[in-house]
């Protein structure tokens, strides 16, 4: 192998990333680790292990120097942490995830070669996509089971979304593109976010609770669709809470706000995408 790779072999050629097995050990440690803080720590992940396993990535990174991946790493790294903080600030997104995806990127800018891939696309992003459709699949399972324990009633205008979905289905299928991983994909993530809309209020409801200003801490997400919605303008609550916001709030005479307080964990999902993705990110690749 030429010792120096270009930016076009790293897309389109297979290739062997620099110390891939210490990598992609240390990509897993490190996120087996943040999950089970998510899991057992009540989404409390230690800001020295989120600062640590960056700074660790980075240093594996420049170890196993090798200038266009490790340009390439640095790039995508700062692109997905760029467009996660956007998620971040609306509250959709939690603050840990966006360092685990950037450490992800930095230890593997793309997959290992034992994958198979016939061209390379950074690793993380098979990560993303294997991580939504497992969480998708959960909330269908472990929500749907929950609500139908429940009296909530179904909006059945959303039901309306799947008639589209019958035709992409019927065109799709029939399509020379046509790709079975694809048309599974497309179809859990649609009647999830199917499912989620014709029970939108009950999920916030469940998902949320009630409590005192003076318990809120800093990142706490706030639900405003439960909320007075008048005394969401009056004083100009956002959705995710700060130091200076709950000082603010604490001086208002609003008392109590709700909380999404029962949000799942997703870096286990992220955890879960890591492991398809060695499996099954060729089956990403149409051609």
């Amino acid at each position: 192998m030429r010792g120096n790779i270009m930016l076009e072999d790293i897309l389109f050629n297979q290739v062997a990333m620099p110390g891939e097995l210490i990598r992609v050990a240390l990509a897993f440690l490190g996120t087996a680790i943040a999950a089970y803080f998510d899991v057992f720590n009540k989404k409390n992940i230690p800001d020295a292990l989120l600062y640590g396993f960056l700074v660790v990535a980075f240093l594996v990174n420049a170890f196993f120097y090798q200038e266009s991946l490790f340009w390439f790493s640095l790039v995508i790294a700062a692109f997905i942490s760029a467009v996660g903080y956007v998620f971040y600030r609306v509250g959709q997104l939690g603050a840990a995830d966006i360092f685990i995806l950037a450490a992800i990127m930095l230890l593997l800018p793309i997959a290992p070669s034992f994958v198979g891939m016939t061209f390379n696309i950074p690793f993380v992003f098979p990560v993303i996509i294997f991580s939504g459709v497992v969480f998708a699949l959960y909330v269908l399972v472990y929500f749907g089971w929950k609500l139908l324990r429940t009296d909530a009633r179904p909006n059945l205008i959303y039901a309306l979304m799947l008639i589209p979905y019958v035709l992409f289905a019927y065109v799709y299928m029939n399509s020379f593109l046509f790709s079975p991983v694809y048309f599974a994909f497309i179809t859990i993530l649609l009647f999830s976010v199917t499912f989620f809309m014709m029970f939108r209020d009950a999920f916030n409801r469940l998902l949320s609770e009630e409590i005192p200003v003076s318990q809120l801490q800093p990142e706490d997400v706030l639900a405003l669709e439960v909320m007075n919605k008048d005394l969401i303008a009056r004083y100009k609550i956002p959705r995710l809470m700060t130091k200076e916001i709950i000082a603010r709030l604490k001086k208002t005479r609003v008392t109590d706000v709700w909380v999404y307080t029962k949000l799942p964990p997703f870096i286990p999902f992220m955890l879960a995408g890591m492991v398809l993705s060695l499996f099954f990110a060729r089956n990403l690749l149409l051609f």
